[in-house]
């Protein structure tokens, strides 16, 4: 990202750290620090922009906020992105939707998650919208969140947005490092939490040639304690039974180890490659939900005083296995090549990855997946400029279950797209994009011996758009996009015998129609950037418990089936201000409605349960960001304090948003507000920082998700409580 200020690289978060870098003479001025965020430079659109002259909405968090919010993870982003909202409910098991485009179904998400321009192994048709690859966020120059469809320059299954998360590339002009290492107390937990991270850039031949290793540990204890609720149960269905059982203390245990190698070569004006290798270790405890309500009853019957909004309700024998713990290991490898041809830019991207994800309930899965995208965009300043291009993606996952083989399910899809941006009068241009979709889906359900079940999806995917610049500061823009989520198979096919259900279901699709202005007064110190939208979602792929075969209120067995129409209506705004070169204020916020057209869905309690009007799956009503920064200058360096502040209102878990009526009673399916304000407060100087935090300062005890299955209760994603500590940061020019 281009921007008028100082680079730092970012380094760890909620931290206490230690550091060791060389040292280079470089002001800390606050009057250094002014970022115009009119030239902020963002690459939404495959080529370089300023992002106020991109038609489109979206909000771009660079590497010093990153590294001032001390953000190692897609959790931290939400909280400063109006529209975005996440489950939270583990590291690389969140469900990320934006502008309320999110269903409760176990197949693909709706937005695309790029990290250095390839999407993860793991996403495949049925991996999971709770099954995001979360990185580390650490040297990473920019995260770019576009919300809104982006089907045309994205592809299948970015209907909601894409978020792009961009590494830093070596430098080969200066040498580069940093070190770090933290600790850092979270309330109702412990203080056994470290990190290490670190940094080394090396230009090998000046101009030329420079390679980048970065590496990182984050080893983070928990705060929910886990517990055997079975013999509990046992007691309330007669049997002997006895008192519920404590099975670890602090057990959503969170441990990374990773690390990334990147090296760029340059020839000149018409040449640079760069090789990306990246490789993360993420071990995990028991996921951070909460079972309040089975809590609550093991405490009434079993003469127990767990505490119900600290605890996690497990199940041993006989109604299953203990299981806690989790394993997965990223590998990537991307090479971008870059070639200057008389046509214009030619752009070569090439992923390939594989996931291997290990479960302490035996369940293993392993994705393995290449692509390769080539793309010419034009580069020239005339009136017509455009940008075309094909992709190919061919992935595949195995499931193992207890060492058998469970499922198999593989993909291939291709698509030519091309994107033309013509100024047919002064200071009005149109856009034109169009793209073809093929994806070819196969499914085995190998533990029941049944047939590949097989799907040929495709879709054209245009967008039209017109945008005007009504001067120097303000930008109109409008514009209608498709959006499409390829179909697929159900990975347990068994359950589909059911003559009311099928065994495969069917793309769905949106229409999406916004209008927005990017604008700047006061001399660019106050910039306004606000968008209204509204989508409609058809044919929503959504889940049905199979109720012929398994009695409601005893089982979480579902297929995906295709279901009801959907709408999205909302507002939303990004404000940035900044009265002096010391002060940064940034407002953001989102108004919402998601609701079901019609139709009807199965619950634990009943069959065609009428939705008509019901919110959507996990989609709050209104999102609230703030943060403001004041910094105080000094001989050589500044001292500087920070704000943060979100609101998130209620949402509900799942459909029917009526209170599911289960074997322990009513449950809830509200998650209620949440909150959370982060406190900030240190002192840079050229080549370090020091700085002492409290985040969710308030201590608030909110969820973010809540959802009741009828059959063995509850859970509650739980916000991480107040977490207090220093960080330090020391590092190169």
């Amino acid at each position: 990202m281009t921007m008028q200020r100082r680079q730092r690289p970012g380094i760890g978060r909620h931290a206490w750290a230690f550091a060791f870098a060389g040292c280079a003479s470089m002001s800390a001025h606050g009057q250094e620090r002014r970022v115009d965020f009119e030239e902020i430079i963002v690459t939404a659109q495959k080529v370089d922009q300023r992002i106020q002259d991109v038609p489109i909405s979206i909000k771009a968090i660079d590497d010093e906020t990153l590294a001032t919010i001390n953000a190692d993870g897609l959790e931290d982003i939400t909280r400063l992105v109006p529209s975005l909202t996440m489950t939270n409910l583990s590291r690389g098991g969140n469900q990320v939707q934006i502008r309320g485009l999110g269903s409760n179904v176990a197949s693909v998400g709706t937005v695309a998650i790029y990290n250095d321009g390839v999407i993860s192994a793991s996403r495949i048709q049925s991996s999971g919208t709770f099954a995001e690859q979360d990185s580390v966020i650490y040297d990473v120059e920019r995260v770019e969140v576009l919300r809104g469809p982006q089907g045309t320059l994205y592809g299948e299954g970015s209907f909601g947005g894409v978020i792009n998360i961009i590494s830093k590339r070596p430098d080969d002009q200066e040498f580069q490092a940093s070190f770090a290492g933290s600790v850092f107390d979270v309330d109702e937990g412990s203080s056994d939490n470290t990190d290490l991270q670190g940094m080394i850039n090396i230009p090998l031949i000046k101009e030329t040639l420079a390679v980048r290793a970065v590496g990182y540990k984050l080893d983070h204890d928990g705060y929910i304690d886990a517990v055997d609720v079975s013999p509990v149960v046992l007691t309330l269905l007669g049997a002997p039974g006895g008192p519920a059982v404590p099975v670890k203390e602090n057990a959503n245990t969170e441990e990374v180890t990773g690390g990334r190698i990147l090296a760029t070569l340059r020839v000149g004006d018409g040449f640079d490659a760069t090789a990306i290798y990246k490789t993360e270790k993420t071990e995990l405890g028991i996921t951070s939900t909460t079972s309040p309500h089975l809590i609550h009853l093991a405490n009434t019957f079993g003469g127990t005083s767990f505490r119900p909004e600290f605890t996690q309700a497990l199940f041993g024998p006989p109604f299953g296995e203990i299981a806690i713990g989790g394993e997965t290991t990223v590998d990537e490898g991307i090479l971008e090549l870059n070639f200057q041809t008389p046509l214009g830019r030619l752009t070569s991207v090439t992923g390939v990855g594989e996931v291997d994800q290990d479960n302490a309930n035996t369940l293993a899965t392993d994705s393995e997946s290449w692509s390769e995208e080539i793309r010419l965009t034009s580069d020239n300043d005339g009136q017509l400029n455009w940008i075309v291009g094909g992709y190919y993606r061919d992935a595949e996952r195995k499931i193992v279950f207890s060492g058998f083989p469970f499922a198999e399910d593989a993909l291939t899809q291709w698509s030519v797209f091309g994107q033309a941006y013509w100024e047919f009068a002064p200071r009005l241009t149109a856009t034109l994009g169009l793209r073809y979709e093929n994806q070819d889906s196969d499914v085995t359900d190998q533990i029941n011996s049944l047939p590949t079940v097989s799907g040929d999806f495709d879709s054209e995917i245009p967008k039209l758009g017109i945008d005007f610049k009504l001067d120097d500061d303000t930008l109109l823009y409008a514009s209608i996009a498709k959006g499409f989520r390829a179909g697929g198979a159900n990975v347990d096919q068994s359950l589909g015998t059911d003559p009311d259900y099928v065994q495969a279901f069917d793309p769905d699709e949106i229409w999406s129609y916004e209008a927005g202005v990017k604008t700047s007064f006061l001399d660019r110190t106050l910039t306004i950037n606000a968008t209204v939208f509204y989508i409609d979602w058809t044919d929503i792929q959504i889940d049905r418990a199979i109720d012929a075969l398994v009695p409601p209120g005893s089982t979480t067995q579902f297929i995906v089936v295709n279901g009801e129409d959907a709408h999205s209506f909302g507002i939303e705004a990004d404000i940035y201000y900044q009265p002096t070169p010391d002060w940064d204020i940034v407002l953001g916020g989102s108004l919402l409605e998601a609701q079901f057209d019609g139709g009807t869905i199965d619950s634990d309690a009943a069959s065609n349960v009428p939705i008509d009007g019901m919110t959507l799956p996990s989609t709050p009503e209104y999102l609230v960001n703030a943060s403001v920064e004041r910094r105080f200058d000094f001989d050589s360096g500044e001292i500087f304090l920070r704000g943060d502040y979100s609101l998130r209102g209620s949402s509900f878990g799942d459909v029917p948003n009526t209170p599911p009526v289960g074997l322990f009673g009513v449950g809830d399916l509200t998650s209620g507000t949440s909150r959370s304000l982060d406190l900030r407060a240190g002192v840079r100087f050229a080549n370090w920082e020091l700085q002492g935090f409290a985040t969710n300062m308030t201590n608030e005890l909110d969820s973010t998700f809540t959802f009741y299955d009828g059959g063995f209760g509850d859970l509650s994603v739980l916000l991480r409580p107040r977490t207090i500590g220093l960080n330090l940061k020391v590092h190169t020019d």
